[in-house]
């Protein structure tokens, strides 16, 4: 490495404590762990040299024994003391001796080494000649020198791995420098020298690769994104603050120019300012106004005390009409509003916006005299208008007559699309379950010919009985099929035509009302999708409730699905919201026309005027959530992009039964 790297590394090391941190913790942990290894290779070593020494004292007791006890028995001195020096030359060995038996006693006989008071490692033998004992053998190692060699190895090992240690650690820091340090460092520059007149400036990264993008990249991608942001809120602020200025400016010059007199009073009902109106209205100029009590300049001497009283009690006078005159005595009458303008809880200003109403009062005057004179018309009239009204209450009467007609017949006619559709549907199941009952009594018929002409077999039994239980099970899975869509279509008619108040599941309500429908589904090729608690239960009309559901899968399949040759799906997810019930409805179908969306709810409006839509659907739904259940329904749609509605219901407490 160069001179200068080493240099450039050295300053980023001294200016930022990140390095010298990084570097530290680095040298700790790799101090600790060569310490660690060191510690458990010599601990290692001292265990292979202290097994070594044990295992030369198991050599002697199974090489040197015997030939030493029949040396002994034979009083061989010479021999006994070469075999002593041949156990000296094993390794660590520090002393032997050879005592002989004397009787009850033992006597030193040889000995070589240095003799010490304790030994590190000691084992003494018997010597045993023909099943005699005739002395003991003594031997003592010494661990010195494998102390001494642990330690020379030690030192070698620590300064070994101090220097790999500290190699590693420069590298390591080298290698953090070059891939983190110094882009943290163009980093903190960056942020350092930010400033709001350097927006367009981009933070980028040196000899980065774009394939292969880190969390530093990222970090200088969000300031980056955090500088974007800043620069278009920045922007926004001087577009606001612009229009801001716009906007005073457009006020004063509103103000200004105004017709209304606009007086800004203090708490004393003094007049800070005043437009130029007031000027022109009054003859006084601004001089004249500006300090002077607003009572003395508007308001008549006979007004003033009511309506000074009527201010300090915090009254907000509002479209009230006030006498004054001009400079030159001319009556004028303004019509006054006050607005309070605040500065935090305290009142500061009041604002009064008069407007000259003389010219009205000139007329208002002139119109009670002409109303004087048209009373004698206005006699003469009532009669005709009076035979008007009873032939309007009339035809008001016909009118709601007919629409009780068209909604009974829309009530009939959904109730008639109800039994198609279940007749439907149980056609499949019930015609299953004639073909099985027939094909049985066509077996049983075999069966009896066969007893009677004696011809039974067990094969023949066999597939009799495996026919007839096939027979039996098709006919029991149909006829429960049939059963279950007859009880619910009787629980959604029987619903249907009453106003039952109790409670129920609101899931399995639905799920009756989405089985009566399922020929239409069917043949729509429309599918309904279900969101809903299955434990959910209300205290409300599951008639009505069942009503709804028809009526909004009716119309996306009338309105929104005919003709569309994309999917066709339906969404129903009910849940519970700030105590009340939430119906979200949603279709993905065309969609409901912009020109008659705002009066979807109202009767007679469809868009299938003279192809059998009679209008009432929505109309119905609406009486039923907002008249009947007290909630809310709303409608949300796009051209091609289908139709919600959303129903919110409140939640009924289930009353408590009375105890007799």
């Amino acid at each position: 490495m160069s001179p200068i790297a080493l240099h450039k590394v050295f300053k980023a090391n001294v200016r930022h404590s990140l390095s010298f941190r990084l570097l530290s913790y680095i040298l700790a942990c790799s101090t600790l762990l060569a310490l660690l290894i060191t510690a458990v290779q010599l601990f290692w070593d001292y265990r292979q040299d202290r097994g070594m020494v044990e295992s030369s004292l198991n050599q002697i007791e199974a090489s040197f024994l015997q030939p030493i006890a029949s040396s002994l028995w034979n009083l061989d001195e010479e021999q006994i003391q070469v075999q002593l020096e041949g156990i000296m030359n094993l390794p660590s060995m520090q002393f032997v001796e050879v005592k002989e038996a004397m009787g009850d006693s033992e006597v030193r006989l040889q000995s070589l080494g240095k003799e010490l008071p304790s030994y590190d490692i000691s084992r003494e033998f018997d010597l045993t000649y023909q099943g005699e004992k005739v002395g003991k053998l003594f031997v003592a190692s010494s661990l010195e020198m494998i102390y001494h060699r642990l330690m020379e190895k030690s030192i070698i090992i620590l300064v070994s791995q101090t220097i790999k240690t500290l190699v590693v650690s420069f590298c390591i820091l080298l290698i953090i420098y070059y891939k983190v340090i110094r882009h943290l460092n163009r980093i903190a520059t960056y942020t350092e020298n930010f400033s709001l007149g350097h927006l367009d400036d981009e933070l980028q990264l040196e000899n980065r690769q774009v394939d292969a993008a880190d969390e530093l990249d990222l970090l200088a991608a969000s300031i980056n994104r955090m500088r974007v942001t800043l620069a278009d809120e920045f922007t926004t602020r001087q577009q606001m603050t612009e229009k801001l200025q716009q906007e005073r400016d457009f006020s004063t010059t509103l103000i200004n120019s105004s017709n209304l007199v606009i007086c800004c009073l203090d708490t004393e009902l003094k007049i800070v300012t005043v437009n130029p109106a007031a000027v022109l209205l009054t003859g006084y100029v601004q001089q004249e106004m500006i300090g002077h009590p607003w009572l003395e300049r508007f308001v008549s001497r006979d007004e003033r005390r009511q309506i000074a009283n009527e201010l300090e009690q915090g009254s907000l006078l509002e479209q009230r009409e006030v006498t004054t005159q001009d400079q030159q005595g001319e009556e004028l009458i303004l019509q006054w509003s006050f607005v309070p303008f605040y500065e935090g809880p305290d009142l500061k200003y009041r604002i009064a916006f008069g407007y000259d109403i003389t010219p009205l009062k000139r007329v208002e005057r002139e119109i009670i005299r002409l109303n004087e004179e048209l009373e004698a018309k206005v006699d003469r009239r009532t009669r005709s208008l009076k035979e008007s009204n009873e032939q309007l209450a009339k035809a008001y009467d016909n009118l709601k007559m007919a629409q009780q007609n068209l909604v009974e017949s829309e009530k009939m006619a959904s109730l008639g699309s109800l039994v198609a559709g279940v007749a439907h549907e149980i056609n499949t199941p019930v015609g299953i379950s004639v073909t099985a009952a027939s094909f049985l009594q066509e077996r049983i018929r075999e069966f009896k010919t066969k007893i009677d002409e004696k011809q039974l077999s067990r094969s023949y039994l066999t597939d009799l009985i495996h026919t007839l239980d096939e027979s039996a099970l098709l006919l029991q899975n149909n006829l429960r099929r049939a059963s279950d869509l007859i009880s619910s279509f009787k629980q959604v008619a029987v619903d249907q035509s009453s106003q039952a108040h109790y409670k129920f599941n609101v899931a399995e309500n639905l799920h009756q009302v989405v089985v009566s429908l399922g020929h239409k589904l069917k043949k729509s090729q429309t599918e309904v999708e279900i969101q809903c608690d299955p434990q959910l239960a209300i205290y409300s009309y599951p008639g009505s409730f069942a009503q709804i559901y028809s009526n909004l899968i009716l119309n996306s399949i009338r309105h929104g699905f005919e003709g569309w040759d994309q999917e066709k799906k339906i969404s129903i997810h009910i849940g519970i919201a700030e105590d009340e019930l939430v119906i979200d409805y949603a279709d993905n179908g065309r969609g409901i026309d912009p020109a008659i969306l705002p009066r979807i709810f109202d009767p007679f409006v469809t868009s299938k005027r003279g192809q059998g839509g009679s209008g009432l659907g929505t109309h119905i739904v609406y009486n039923l959530v907002v008249q009947l259940m007290k909630g809310r329904i709303s409608c949300d749609s796009e051209p091609g992009q289908g139709a919600h509605f959303q129903i919110r219901l409140p939640l009924e407490n289930e009353p408590v039964a009375q105890q007799a």
